[in-house]
């Protein structure tokens, strides 16, 4: 069983705080001359919500660097997941894939509002 379209995902609903753990490696084909061909970009991150890590696929040419914990959020997030039969049972395989990861941006004072309030003085 397969998901004839990728599902897509609200970040915050379903993975919580999310955090920058590294790369985690690339996903590789062969091409016709026997060369490995990067397909995705594999990024390990924290999931609050999910309560371990969770592998992101990004496309191959997509290469991000955070410090490690940077708290980051998914753009694009979707979800592939497809089912194999064992003997007396069954496994589903979840991949998550996303354009890019960024970085959250923390609530600020714009610089523009300090000056303000200082010249009102």
């Amino acid at each position: 069983m397969k998901f004839t379209e990728k599902v897509k995902l609200d970040v915050k609903k379903t993975f919580g705080t999310l955090e920058f753990l590294g790369h985690d490696g690339e996903k590789t084909k062969t091409g016709e001359d026997n060369q490995s061909i990067v397909v995705n970009q594999r990024y390990g991150l924290s999931s609050s919500a999910q309560e371990g890590t969770i592998v992101i696929y990004l496309p191959a040419d997509k290469k991000v660097l955070f410090d490690y914990d940077t708290e980051v959020t998914l753009v694009n997030p979707t979800i592939n997941a497809f089912a194999t039969a064992t003997y007396n049972s069954m496994d589903v395989i979840t991949q998550v894939f996303a354009d890019d990861i960024v970085a959250v941006q923390k609530n600020s004072i714009p610089q523009q509002s300090n000056n303000k309030s200082k010249e009102a003085n």
